[in-house]
């Protein structure tokens, strides 16, 4: 873990601090749930399918507190995924979730508003084609609509199958920066860029407001974005990846860099409280 100690200076992303939990100790079982955002596809090394690394944040976090991980989130999975549909011949993610579970991270419902697949659909179309314009916005902005009651279903799914563990919900790291329309890793139009990263904060804003609402914890990547885009001049500072990959990951997903800020940023949370 090279830089977390780095990250658990950064308190500017965390929860209120009248949420209590005990911080897992030792040998405690942990659950980490979630999409490819959480699993780490192309960070290495892999494990198994699902896109799933041994580097991720889950086993960072792991790694760093001592504890049992049981790691099921997958490439692709959406809260339906996590809460009753199975994916990939595997059974729901919350069936992981057990009594005994004293912490769960989450990263989900970027997929749910296609959020990522709409940005692989756009990327490198040229301008006069107006990718975004073309895509079914009704369909996406209803899933938008669904989505707050979609994720706090899930939080009061994992509650109930683990009522003393502690719940951090990661956010999705920021794929577009303040100034993606001249980021030309992206690989947009600036009408493209302009919808998509209004999608980005949607689903940020979403978090942000479910966390509050259910008194959980929050480890807030996408606050922490500035020099950390994929135009970031230094690659190693870059947390997410455009349309080519700079170090590690895949297209329009999290870098070897930035599990290591989520890591850190998780590990912050439990600590702070």
């Amino acid at each position: 873990m090279r830089r977390i100690s780095t990250f658990l200076a950064l308190g500017c992303a965390l929860m209120a601090t009248s949420i209590a939990y005990s911080q897992p100790s030792a040998g405690a079982k942990y659950v980490a749930l979630g999409s490819s955002f959480a699993a780490g596809p192309g960070v290495p090394e892999p494990l198994g399918n699902c896109g799933r690394s041994d580097s991720n944040y889950a086993n960072l976090v792991a790694n760093a507190l001592d504890l049992s991980l049981t790691d099921v989130s997958c490439n692709g999975a959406t809260t339906d995924n996590i809460r009753h549909t199975p994916q990939n011949g595997a059974p729901p993610q919350i069936e992981a979730v057990t009594a005994d579970t004293m912490l769960v991270t989450v990263t989900i419902g970027g997929n749910d508003i296609n959020y990522t697949s709409s940005t692989f659909a756009c990327a490198g179309t040229g301008t006069g084609e107006r990718c975004t314009a073309n895509l079914d916005q009704a369909e996406i902005s209803g899933a938008v609509s669904q989505l707050p009651n979609k994720l706090g279903a899930t939080i009061d799914a994992i509650r109930a199958n683990a009522p003393g563990a502690a719940i951090v919900l990661v956010t999705y790291p920021r794929v577009f920066p303040v100034d993606a329309v001249s980021c030309g890793e992206l690989e947009l139009s600036a009408e493209d860029t302009n919808y998509l990263a209004a999608l980005g904060q949607t689903l940020e804003d979403i978090f942000v407001s479910v966390t509050e609402s259910k008194n959980i914890l929050i480890a807030d990547s996408y606050v922490l974005a500035a020099g950390h885009g994929p135009c970031a001049a230094d690659v190693s500072e870059r947390w997410v990846n455009g349309n080519l990959v700079a170090s590690s990951g895949i297209r329009y997903h999290p870098t070897a860099e930035s599990h290591e800020a989520m890591a850190g940023l998780v590990l912050e949370a439990l600590a702070g409280n």
